[in-house]
């Protein structure tokens, strides 16, 4: 084995060789917000509220001036035609009130350079999110095209890697070295810019006395459960925070047939482990994905090009008109 390289292990081959309990103890335990959710739609909760109030005067008037002028049919039709409308708003309320969860925990297991009667292993934990809210509302809109027309899938896949040593004589975890995660850095949750190179590694002891990860900001970076107690404005207005376990049923092996299956080239992840531990100072070592950035790249380019470099729209409904043409500027890139 070269020293500069990770080998996969499949995972049936692993617990076949250790045990399943490794992986599941292993998996970080996170928290994530109820209030990471998408886009409400405050404007026909508004209209809703307006017409209810206007249905119930003009319910009232009818009934005291009912002696003075009243006509059956128009009204019966003012309150069908005034009912149905409120019906419509209110259930696009309901279906935009959707809440982003985390689904299951998928896995992939590395082994590295075997050293003093140990094997350096990684453990990639990918949590899987339900989706994920760009704070722009525009750009969330065209974001989901772009993953509805390339990608194929609103689900949001984020990484954590677990570095330990196991013993070679017993089978057992010899050490557990730390994390390595982007790191969210206690910025704000709806910060539209989000740092995609912020990985950082972290001494396993940094997840003691339950200091879990927490989900830190819209795109699903982590930052550490005691950061949160630092931060009283996040703790308190994205209360409350859900702790979510992994066990055997919600933590799978990520086989490369799925990758395929997930067209995972075109998510930009790097599955391979970006830390050396046999070369020591796994504090000081870095990672840089030249490709991050690339689906909001792209979906930057494509609203400079169809709406204008430099216009700014901030309501969905002034590019409803386009939003045929953003599917087909998206399908043409896969084609």
């Amino acid at each position: 084995m070269s020293d500069s390289e990770w080998i996969k292990v499949e995972f049936q081959e692993f617990i076949n060789e250790y045990r399943k309990d490794i992986v599941t103890e292993n998996a970080p335990v996170i928290l994530y917000s109820k209030r990471d959710k998408e886009h409400e739609a405050y404007s026909s909760l508004v209209a809703f509220f307006f017409i209810a109030g206007f249905l119930l005067i003009y319910i009232a008037l009818s009934y005291f001036l009912a002696s003075m002028f009243f006509n059956l049919i128009l009204f019966i039709v003012i309150i069908i035609v005034l009912f149905i409308s409120d019906v419509f708003l209110i259930i696009n309320v309901i279906k935009s009130n959707v809440y982003i969860k985390p689904l299951e925990c998928w896995v992939e297991i590395y082994q590295g350079r075997s050293e003093s009667n140990s094997d350096l292993y990684c453990f990639t934990y990918y949590p899987i999110f339900s989706g994920k809210c760009h704070p722009n509302e525009v750009l969330n809109v065209i974001l989901k095209l772009y993953q509805d027309q390339v990608i194929k899938s609103k689900i949001d896949i984020t990484q954590i890697e677990v570095y330990l040593k196991l013993s070679q004589e017993d089978l057992q975890i010899k050490e557990r070295l730390g994390f390595f995660f982007q790191y969210a850095e206690g910025r704000p949750f709806k910060d539209e810019n989000v740092n995609r190179d912020s990985w950082k590694y972290f001494p396993y002891e940094q997840s003691g006395i339950e200091n879990y990860l927490a989900v830190g900001n819209w795109d699903h970076q982590y930052e550490w459960r005691n950061d949160l107690e630092f931060d009283f404005d996040k703790l308190h207005e994205y209360a409350p925070w859900v702790i979510q376990r992994w066990n055997e049923v919600n933590l799978k092996p990520l086989t490369g047939e799925y990758k395929k299956k997930i067209n995972w080239n075109l998510r930009y992840i790097e599955s391979t482990p970006k830390l050396k531990p046999w070369e020591g100072n796994l504090e000081n070592q870095s990672y840089i994905n030249p490709m991050a950035n690339k689906d909001i790249e792209i979906v930057n380019e494509a609203f400079a090009k169809i709406i204008g470099p430099d216009k700014e729209v901030k309501k969905t409904k002034a590019i409803k008109d386009e939003l045929g043409i953003f599917k087909a500027y998206f399908r043409d890139l896969t084609s």
